[in-house]
């Protein structure tokens, strides 16, 4: 549609919530936004329009972290969550294997065994009593960590005495799994799908992190040939830990499809006990965590990506990952300046006082899971002990130093469901909606909102084109089904987007079924 009225909405700003504004869209971006009247004095004759009743009218919502042809790829496999203890998961690995070949690879993922009595981890021990011909091969919800049977370890040509593989250890077993279990056929079909589910809970944007040393890649060619098909619904923006080559700048793209910059992981993960802490971890004296690289190769990898003018990302969830990170920035940073587009930090999740000044006055960008809140706040303690958890998850303490902070799913990790991110950014409550985690950290509906709108834009350097209902703006932006303005964490779960526009394209929704659609 070339132009598109949308009137009677209950618009947001950026800072709040307006009732009886109107938008205008035209060519792919907003040409006017403001009092009805003057929007309705700027549009065609014929401009066909959309009268709201009040629902509220959102610029589109970015993921800006999540490894989405993972996250895609895993919803074809077993999905070991709903098991509540490890008897429940080896009779979940069992029952796959009644259903394949005795030669193919079964492959979990989604595991928590932190959730289940005893908080015992499965070992090769434990696959191999199974006595099944398949190799197995399942992944923690972390992804940091992987378990594997006697086959699986035996075809990967890997030797560990329980099986337990801790970050890159796993990534010939995750190879040898790949081989047998995905064409580039069924990614591609599965990365569809994905996309139309991303779609449909109002995201227009996705910042996607490949992994290769996690066995998480991420394929531009997959994006760029769904984007050729008229099947990507939504814009890409990716980040991979390796340098490209040839040499890209980050943003390179076409408009739907762009490298974005350079991937650092710094550490692991709190649940797996390798997240790099300053002291060792209070629920094991002995273990400290594990930083995946020296001071010198951080700053080799930093020093290559700003030579080629690269943005990277860093994901650090210890306060010693964080610190080494720190660290190696300000070293690239004497000799580079600050000019240019900023590094940003991933997770920042146990981040003393003085690391969240010294990010401010570095200028970084921060991006946060805030459904980490509800999936960790049983088990953060345990590992972090008292003092240490009055540093973490300190969401409200990043914005108040004023730092530019987005949010994000790191799915397949949490829900991609935006809704879920908002109320944990609002109520920091439990899974079951009772126990309040650190509630002097919550947020209103209003300072959260820009972390999944325009913040993300910013950490990228398109704020200005990209992230708010305004002229010249791109017309990336939902219509919920009913006004938000005032509502409650809990009050967001049924929420869901009428109307899914990006570049102006619809890509969920019918006009022609909108009861009060005006040709």
């Amino acid at each position: 549609m070339k132009n598109l009225l949308i009137t009677g909405g209950t618009l947001w700003n950026g800072k709040q919530f307006v009732r009886g504004n109107a938008l205008l869209l035209s060519g792919g971006l907003i040409k006017a936004a403001g009092r009805e009247e003057d929007v309705r004095a700027a549009a065609p004759s014929s401009c066909p329009v959309l009268c709201l009743s009040g629902e509220s009218v959102l610029p589109g919502i970015t993921d800006a972290h999540i490894h989405l042809t993972t996250w895609a790829k895993q919803k074809t496999l077993l999905d070991l969550s709903p098991a509540e203890c490890l008897p429940d998961m080896l009779s979940m690995v069992k029952a796959e294997a009644a259903k394949i070949a005795p030669g193919r690879w079964i492959r979990g993922w989604n595991y928590n065994e932190i959730r289940w009595p005893g908080g015992r981890s499965v070992t090769r021990e434990d696959l191999d009593s199974l006595g099944i011909p398949n190799p197995v091969l399942l992944q923690r919800v972390c992804t940091h960590v992987n378990a594997a049977n006697s086959r699986a370890l035996e075809l990967s040509g890997l030797e560990s005495e329980d099986g337990v593989l801790l970050e890159r250890e796993a990534i010939p077993a995750l190879r040898a799994m790949e081989r047998d279990v995905f064409s580039r056929s069924a990614v591609r079909e599965a990365l569809r799908k994905g996309l139309i589910e991303l779609a449909s809970h109002g995201i227009t944007c996705v910042h996607p992190c490949g992994a290769d040393d996690y066995g998480m890649e991420e394929d531009l060619a997959l994006y760029s040939d769904l984007n050729r098909d008229h099947s990507l619904p939504l814009r890409v923006f990716t980040y991979h830990d390796t340098l490209p080559y040839p040499s890209l700048p980050s943003g390179f793209g076409d408009g739907r499809v762009h490298y974005q910059g350079l991937k650092i992981y710094l550490d692991g993960s709190l649940g797996g006990h390798t997240a790099a802490l300053s002291s060792p971890y209070s629920d094991d004296v002995y273990e400290e965590g594990r930083l995946n690289w020296t001071d010198e190769e951080v700053y080799e990898k930093l020093w290559s990506a700003r030579k080629r003018g690269l943005q990277t990302m860093l994901h650090a969830i210890g306060d010693r990952a964080l610190d080494q990170g720190l660290r190696c920035i300000e070293r690239v940073d004497e000799e580079f300046g600050r000019d240019g587009l900023r590094d940003r930090i991933n997770h920042v999740m146990v981040c003393r006082p003085d690391q969240r000044r010294k990010l401010a006055f570095l200028g970084l960008f921060c991006d946060i899971q805030p459904a980490f809140v509800a999936s960790d706040m049983n088990m953060a303690e345990k590992r972090l002990g008292a003092r240490r958890l009055s540093w973490a998850y300190s969401w409200r303490s990043l914005l108040q130093e004023g730092l530019t902070v987005s949010a994000s799913s790191d799915a397949p990790v949490e829900s991609v469901n935006p809704w879920h991110a908002v109320r944990h950014l609002m109520d920091r409550s439990g899974v079951d909606g009772k126990e309040v985690f650190r509630p002097e950290e919550r947020l209103s509906l209003e300072e959260a909102l820009p972390l999944l709108t325009s913040n993300p834009w910013i950490s990228i350097g398109l704020g200005n084109s990209f992230g708010r209902l305004a002229p010249g703006y791109a017309a990336d932006l939902v219509v919920l089904d009913r006004d938000i303005s005032g509502a409650s964490g809990k009050d967001l779960f049924p929420v869901s987007p009428s109307y899914v526009f990006s570049g102006g394209v619809l890509s969920r929704g019918s006009l022609e079924d909108w009861p009060r659609f005006e040709q």
